[in-house]
């Protein structure tokens, strides 16, 4: 099989998915990506054009994910399309065998928390507007969560009364413990706006016991927050799957690298068990680790 006719067999199957099985066009989008993303491979690393592809050249194309540092759910989603699509083409005698048969993920390394670098974060705050109530939030809820290192649990729960900004100082409570946690200028910045924003925006609606709302002016889901870090990862060209932990896990290695005390550490995150942290220990001292961070400054 070579490249034009591998290509041929994508943008056949694509047809298919979207007018003989009705597929959604977000579906169809991923699906062109992943198929797409699995040609380039295919044009990159394929020597031999006469044969056909296999178990094996599919799982060093999954390893070559993994090493890009590609999300659990992303390469799943990926494995699911490569999946779909070699079942059209044995399905329509294209190919013989269908090499996705045994075909599973590759094993994560356990316990590697995924971190963002300075670049990214900056590329992040660069598309968010500021000319609306909800960019003024989202932006908030960037600065908050990589200055601070609070969960999104913690986040979400968060009212306006617990912010001392002359300190910049926070008062978290999770339901079990509580602890004061700092966060940066630019949050105290943004935090300031975002309460004018929402005034002015909800009007009697507005309430001081939640900072982060809806359109509804009700308390941000668990949800809603994922998507709005979806959206801008997306906007900023970030390929990898990140999720609001990730702002947290970004928080802990960028605090030891710049030579906080490692109990203390413990006691902002809110680690009950001492090896929690000790992830970060090892994480810093990766070369990928240390040059993300080398970028810039917070």
């Amino acid at each position: 099989m070579d490249v034009i006719i591998l290509k041929k067999y994508i943008k056949e199957f694509l047809y298919f998915s979207e007018f003989g099985q009705g597929k959604k066009p977000n579906s169809i989008k991923s699906l062109k990506k992943d198929l797409e993303q699995f040609l380039e491979y295919f044009f990159m690393k394929k020597t031999d054009f006469d044969e056909e592809i296999d178990y094996i050249f599919l799982k060093e194309f999954t390893f070559s994910l993994q090493k890009n540092s590609i999300g659990k759910r992303s390469l799943n989603r990926k494995m699911s399309s490569l999946r779909v699509f070699f079942r059209y083409l044995k399905e329509k005698e294209y190919i013989e065998k269908d090499p996705t048969l045994l075909m599973t993920a590759p094993s994560f390394e356990l316990g590697t928390p995924d971190i963002l670098s300075i670049e990214e974060i900056e590329r992040l705050r660069e598309v968010i507007s500021l000319k609306s109530c909800n960019g003024i939030r989202d932006r908030l809820i960037l600065e908050l969560l990589y200055s601070s290192g609070i969960t999104s649990h913690e986040l979400l729960g968060l009212g306006e009364n617990v912010f001392n900004l002359e300190k910049r100082e926070l008062l978290v409570d999770n339901g079990k413990t509580s602890r004061v946690v700092f966060f940066s200028e630019r949050a105290r910045e943004f935090f300031k706006r975002y309460v004018e924003a929402k005034k002015i925006k909800y009007k009697e609606r507005y309430r001081s016991d939640i900072l982060f709302v809806n359109g509804s002016a009700t308390r941000l889901s668990d949800r809603s927050l994922r998507r709005i870090i979806d959206r801008y990862a997306e906007r900023a060209k970030i390929e990898r799957e990140i999720s609001p932990y990730s702002f947290r896990h970004t928080f802990g290695a960028h605090m030891l690298l710049h030579g906080m005390n490692f109990l203390y550490l413990k006691e902002l995150m809110g680690h009950s068990s001492i090896e929690s942290t000790k992830i970060y220990q090892t994480m810093i001292k990766k070369p990928l680790v240390i040059k993300s961070f080398q970028r810039g400054e917070n």
